[in-house]
């Protein structure tokens, strides 16, 4: 009987420990996409920096919605063919002066106007 208590307390303890096996997870963390990498993806994209953040136009699905412009943001400042020259304001392909809309429907999309061009440019986000 001693016997039979010891190889059952053995089992127990073995089930014990290997149901508390413990298991990591490498996370990846994802961080919103910088001029360099944007270019990177695609070495003709037309981009620009707005408040830490790249935008990009000519996405299909983005010209297809509706909206509506809403208040003026600000201005194309700086023109920069590097990604190292990235800053505020800084678009590669866009006018300086360029200006800049926010749109009633979203947040993530903004309306740049020019020399009687119209744009919508997506906020790129985190990959």
């Amino acid at each position: 009987m001693k016997k039979k208590c010891c190889l059952l307390f053995v089992v127990l303890i073995s089930l014990f420990l290997v149901g508390c096996e413990t298991v990591t997870v490498d996370t990846i963390e994802s961080k919103k996409p910088n001029a360099a990498e944007a270019l990177r993806l695609d070495n003709q994209a037309d981009i620009f920096q707005w408040e830490g953040n790249i935008l990009k136009t000519n996405i299909e699905w983005i010209d297809e919605l509706e909206v509506n412009e809403d208040k003026y943001i600000s201005e194309i400042k700086f023109n920069s063919s590097k990604a190292k020259g990235f800053k505020n304001g800084t678009a590669n392909l866009l006018p300086i002066g360029a200006k800049i809309y926010s749109v009633k429907e979203r947040d993530d999309i903004f309306i740049v106007k020019y020399d009687n061009v119209v744009k919508r440019y997506l906020i790129l986000s985190e990959g």
